[in-house]
């Protein structure tokens, strides 16, 4: 068959076929296709016309296929089941689904989000797995390419079209020292706190810490703007390994607050209030537009919404 044909085939044609087929009757086929008697008749005249043959004849026993028309049954039946779930929305069932999200994270979500969202996870979806990548400066590009199905972190993608975004949480700043350290027996001012020897943690995965030497966290910028500067005796990389050092000096670290109550049990470390006010940042889930009416990924995001309400 020439592919000019196959262009002018009327799809809803082989609609018709298949209920003559069934019906044996123009008449039974007209009703069951909501056509009258003259459409399904003026429909077999283009399918007869297209196909070269007449493919229903008429018997005794009503209108019968012609050995042309029961070649084409299989395949025509097969092709209607295609289009038919082809068009159909897809259902998505969290307890038979297979396969795995990819996740672009900092530490910080993976701290505090990913084990709420996984503990659900593996309950309603058992047979889903998660594979998590380092945050990184071009999130979004990986996950325009695919690479990356969900970012969660801080980012503007405000002016980015073809990017979503949705605000999980707010999160604030205090400060963790040893316990019994001498700033937990005073009431901290501004002067105490940068009198103190601090440690900042210097991964780009913390929101406000710096990339490179030159870059201010973002509480060194709320100090800047005060016109104050703190010293910063230890510069460390390593997220989990701060805390520990923290415990056994009198050096201070200033954290997100749900990181730091994490902590704080675990290292034997004391929760300090700020004494000035910095500005919450949001938390977001980030994901490209390909992404946005897959029931899968739908469904994940919407299961990370719900988890983090109640941290």
């Amino acid at each position: 068959m020439h592919d000019l044909n196959i262009r002018s085939l009327d799809l809803n044609l082989l609609l018709v076929l298949q209920a003559l087929m069934q019906e044996h009757s123009v008449t039974r086929a007209g009703e069951k296709m909501g056509l009258s008697q003259s459409a399904t008749s003026h429909a077999l005249r283009r399918l007869r016309e297209f196909f070269g043959d007449p493919l229903l004849v008429r018997t005794p026993r009503g209108m019968m296929p012609t050995l042309r028309a029961e070649e084409l049954r299989a395949p025509l039946a097969a092709i209607l089941l295609e289009i038919d779930r082809m068009i159909q929305p897809s259902i998505f069932d969290p307890a038979t689904a297979t396969g795995t999200i990819q996740i672009a994270l900092t530490d910080y979500a993976t701290a505090i989000i990913l084990p709420v969202v996984l503990k659900q996870l593996t309950q309603i979806a058992p047979q889903l797995a998660v594979e998590c990548h380092h945050w990184r400066s071009d999130v979004v590009d990986l996950c325009r390419n695919g690479v990356v199905d969900l970012g969660l972190g801080v980012i503007d993608i405000s002016e980015i079209s073809d990017m979503r975004s949705q605000t999980l949480l707010s999160e604030d700043f205090v400060s963790v020292v040893r316990a019994n350290h001498p700033i937990t027996q005073i009431d901290l001012t501004l002067d105490a706190y940068i009198s103190c020897s601090h440690a900042l943690i210097t991964i780009s995965n913390l929101p406000g810490s710096p990339v490179v030497n030159s870059f201010k966290s973002h509480v060194d910028r709320a100090l800047e703007e005060l016109g104050v500067k703190r010293q910063v005796m230890l510069k460390i990389p390593q997220f989990l390994a701060a805390p520990f050092i923290v415990a056994q000096t009198d050096l201070v670290l200033t954290l997100p607050r749900r990181i730091a109550t994490l902590i704080a049990d675990t290292a034997n470390l004391s929760i300090v209030e700020m004494p000035i006010q910095i500005s919450k940042y949001n938390y977001q889930q980030i994901w490209h537009d390909r992404r946005h009416d897959a029931p899968l990924h739908r469904w994940f995001r919407e299961l990370v919404a719900l988890q983090t309400q109640q941290l």
